[in-house]
């Protein structure tokens, strides 16, 4: 037996009650290495990415070294920074003091954060650009990489939070930190809340997982903000004011406004202001058009001041009840969290469609998908918040992101408020709200359940075939055609045995209809558990090339959820969610694992 360990730790022998000869190994380190005595004051520091400990014991010295029980524990204080180590030979009792270590983790902070917290918006869970918090907008969530630089798993009692002293800083600036979450809210972020942290574990050493926090920038003064994280152990922790457990990051805060005497929007954060005005932008209206929807309506009680359901609830449970009906896939568990939400005492948030998102609501006003604009015409000055000598000053080469921050989200809220102006009442139509989202799983397959109104959707099981508008004209079936797919989906066996063919077998094909590729064609080459960044990836997903008979894009940005497709078969491989720049390559979850993970069936 021994005791895997990661990183740069110190042992030290502190107790050696043996009856037999013993002695311990290091192995695997990428210092520290070799065999050392069992006995009191013997003492070593390792150092590797993962690393061995290995105790021995033989009865006599004609006899062979035999391997040794171990055990690590944290202790009886719960120390996370310092830990026991205790190997057990056959004699006299097991006790696991044979041999027993002071084990000292050095490697500076518990965990790592990779680069500074971003904004996400509440409403889209978009990041907002370079992940700039804009007071403007209020209240986000704040994402945070971590990665565990421990030499040991993180657990479901260790938590990431923001600290006390960080909190009141942040709060006498204008930052505050919300710590009121629903469970919904928490779900559809894939994350689990203890106290005012959120849980990190299970988190394996030199894995990462994002957790949010959500925070409200309103009255924020536009600068950096120094953040403190702490990694708590709620199991109990001797060593809490440990600077092991802390990590200072910032977050940047810019504050954006019009000035109503001049019609510039003004943007400020603490290098300087920005002032602009925006002459002319070109817009995809097409698509701008398709974005608006209807704001989700307000959160309320069931018992609220007219008693009983709300009639948004009323219509949510109708418009899910009649796709049931109607012979359409309807995920039970939106019907449950309508009817307990309907039936609560307490505010809940099906009023939003059971997705469990934070939601900014907008008493009944449209709201915007992302889609295409640009400034072409505008004008701006930049004045520094401290004057400078001479002819260059640091504007040009002092800290650089503001300046771009500052010109996007000038521009972004410029055409947001434009197009607000000229479309509030021009869209507000009920045809336009595309369908009910449920369940959302985040991790490992990047999926989310939805009840689609009937006008908006293909028939169950049908993509569409190359259309004569779009770029690639290489149709399945016929162009301007629909493609109707075969079930069951494929397993993940099947696909083993489809990559035991050569590269250059038919049966390696595949095809999608991506909304912003239209019909492209590619190779199935391999597994591996990769993806986009948003997300934690533990499991194999698929990876796909371009087809050298077609010389097509893969995928580009905007074809996140479509349908790769076996071509000689017609059944349904993987659900997509990535690729890389070129648009070469490509990363899908197994329509399998996403069957498995939502709780649902893909069938005819």
């Amino acid at each position: 037996m021994s005791v895997q360990l990661y990183g740069r730790w110190d042992l030290r022998v502190v107790e050696a009650v043996h009856t037999w000869e013993n002695r311990y190994r290091v192995e695997g380190a990428a210092s520290g290495s070799g065999t050392y005595p069992g006995d009191v004051g013997s003492q070593v520091t390792a150092d590797g990415a993962a690393w061995a400990l290995v105790a021995e014991h033989r009865e006599n010295a004609a006899a062979a070294w035999k391997p040794s029980e171990m055990m690590i524990d944290p202790g009886l204080d719960r120390v996370d920074v310092r830990a026991v180590i205790g190997a057990e030979d056959p004699l006299p009792t097991r006790d696991f003091r044979d041999i027993r270590w002071d084990a000292r983790f050095l490697d500076g902070a518990l965990f790592e954060v990779p680069y500074r917290p971003y904004a996400v918006r509440v409403d889209d869970l978009f990041q907002m650009p370079d992940g700039i918090f804009e007071a403007a907008l209020g209240v986000y969530l704040m994402g945070v990489r971590v990665i565990n630089r421990w030499g040991l798993p993180f657990t479901d009692t260790h938590v990431l939070d923001i600290s006390p002293g960080s909190r009141s800083d942040l709060a006498m600036r204008g930052v505050r930190i919300l710590d009121t979450w629903s469970q919904a809210e928490l779900a559809s972020l894939g994350q689990r809340q203890l106290g005012t942290g959120m849980v990190l574990g299970p988190l394996a050493p030199g894995a990462g997982k994002t957790v949010y926090f959500k925070v409200d920038v309103r009255n924020a003064a536009p600068r950096k903000h120094e953040v403190e994280l702490v990694c708590r152990n709620l199991a109990g922790m001797a060593d809490a004011g440990h600077p092991a457990r802390r990590v200072r990051t910032q977050i940047f805060v810019s504050r954006t406004s019009v000035d109503p005497a001049t019609g510039e929007i003004v943007s400020r954060v603490q290098e300087g202001t920005l002032r602009m005005r925006l002459r002319e932008f070109a817009l995809d209206q097409v698509n701008g058009r398709k974005g608006r929807h209807r704001c989700p309506p307000e959160r309320r009680t069931a018992a609220g001041k007219g008693g009983g359901p709300s009639a948004e609830q009323r219509d949510l449970l109708r418009r899910a009840l009649q796709a049931l009906l109607d012979g359409r896939p309807v995920d039970p568990c939106l019907i449950q969290e309508i009817l307990d939400c309907a039936c609560a005492s307490t505010p809940c948030g099906c009023g939003g469609g059971g997705d469990g998102r934070p939601h900014d609501h907008d008493g009944g006003r449209d709201c915007d998908e992302p889609f295409y604009a640009f400034p072409t015409k505008f004008s701006y000055t930049v004045t520094p918040a401290a004057p400078f000598p001479g002819q260059h000053g640091p504007i040009p080469f002092d800290d650089p992101w503001w300046k771009v921050l500052l010109l996007i989200i000038a521009i972004l809220l410029l055409i947001a408020g434009a197009i607000a102006e000229a479309a509030d009442v021009a869209y507000q139509d009920e045809d336009l709200v595309i369908g009910t989202l449920g369940r959302v799983q985040r991790d490992d397959v990047d999926a989310a359940l939805c009840v689609l109104d009937t006008d908006r959707s293909l028939a169950f099981l049908t993509t569409l075939d190359a259309q004569s508008n779009e770029d690639s004209q290489n149709a399945v079936t016929a162009l301007d055609g629909d493609i109707a797919l075969a079930t069951p989906v494929m397993t993940r066996a099947e696909l083993d045995a489809i990559m035991l063919l050569p590269v250059t077998d038919p049966q390696r094909k595949v095809h999608k209809s991506g909304a912003r590729t239209g019909l492209t064609h590619a190779i199935m080459t391999g597994f591996a558990p990769l993806g986009h960044d948003l997300a934690t990836w533990t499991i194999d997903q698929l990876a796909l090339e371009t087809d050298p008979d077609f010389n097509e894009l893969v995928s580009q940005p905007g074809d996140s959820g479509s349908i790769w497709v076996h071509t000689a078969t017609l059944r349904p491989v993987a659900l997509h969610h990535s690729g890389d720049g070129p648009g070469t390559l490509g990363r899908a979850s197994l329509l399998d694992d996403v069957q498995r993970l939502m709780g649902i069936t893909i069938s005819g």
